[in-house]
Parts: C-alpha cells; sequence; structure tokens
C-alpha cells in the first residue's frame, strides 16, 4: 500500500514535470521524452544564456535532435560576425561549466569540423550565418519560455 502511493507520487510528479517542459517547448506532454526533461533540468530551461569574455552565448534546446543550437556574435577585426552551432547536451554543459567559456570555445569549438551541421551551423569559416537563419533563431528563441 505505502509502494503504491509512492509510485502514485512519482507518477504525478514525472506528469508535472513533462506538462512543464512541454510548455517550455510549445510541445504536447505526450511528445516529450526522458532526454528532453533531463535536459530540461539539467540546463535550467530548454534555452539560456552566458556572458562569456568572447561575447554573449545563447542557446535553445531542439527536441527533435535532442541537441542544442548555439548563436553567438563574435567581434573580428572585420566587425561583428554571427555564429551558429549545433551541439550535444554533454558538450553543452561542460562547456557551460568550464573555468572559461572563451577559452573552452577557443580549444573546443571553434574549427571543430565534427559539430559543424549545415542545417544549423553557419559563420564557421568562409559559410557566413544569412539574415534567415539569424531570425529563425531568434524568433524561436524568444517564443520559447
Amino acid at each position: 500500500m505505502i509502494a503504491d502511493l509512492v509510485k502514485e507520487a512519482e507518477n504525478e510528479a514525472d506528469a508535472a514535470i513533462r506538462a512543464e517542459v512541454a510548455e517550455s517547448l510549445g510541445l504536447e506532454p505526450g511528445d516529450v521524452d526522458d532526454d528532453d526533461v533531463e535536459n530540461y533540468l539539467s540546463m535550467g530551461g530548454c534555452k539560456g544564456d552566458e556572458e562569456s569574455s568572447i561575447g554573449p552565448i545563447q542557446w535553445i534546446y531542439d527536441n527533435t535532435t535532442k541537441a542544442y543550437v548555439i548563436y553567438m556574435v563574435l567581434e573580428t577585426f572585420k566587425g561583428p560576425r554571427d555564429v551558429m552551432y549545433k551541439i550535444d547536451p554533454d558538450m553543452l554543459r561542460e562547456w557551460k561549466n568550464s573555468d572559461s567559456m572563451g577559452e573552452y570555445y577557443n580549444k573546443f569549438i571553434r574549427g571543430n569540423e565534427a559539430i559543424e551541421d549545415p542545417k544549423f551551423s553557419c559563420g564557421c569559416g568562409p559559410n557566413p550565418c544569412e539574415p534567415g537563419q539569424v531570425d529563425t533563431f531568434k524568433a524561436r528563441y524568444s517564443s520559447l519560455s
């Protein structure tokens, strides 16, 4: 009997967090899976931003790819440059928790062709970000809670 009450409480808590994640992503609770919940809880939501030595870094969680889309504006000698990447949740957590996000970027992300996905990445090398890509990111970022 006590085990049944504990199980019921766990199910209610699970349903509540799934509903919260679904609302944040603009989905139905049935469309949220365990990875979505884990990433939501570990990153404090489905989007975020951090100030770093290389400028502001923004990210949003893409539940269809189970990855984060990162947007940054880098200051270069030619002026500001939009840069976007798609990275896995473990890499974002490691990056966010690093001693220096700028140093981590320079060491593990910048020039890392393994994380350049043509559907999401731009601004890397000769591939500039198109205004539509940046606009899509910003619209999605502002629509997520």
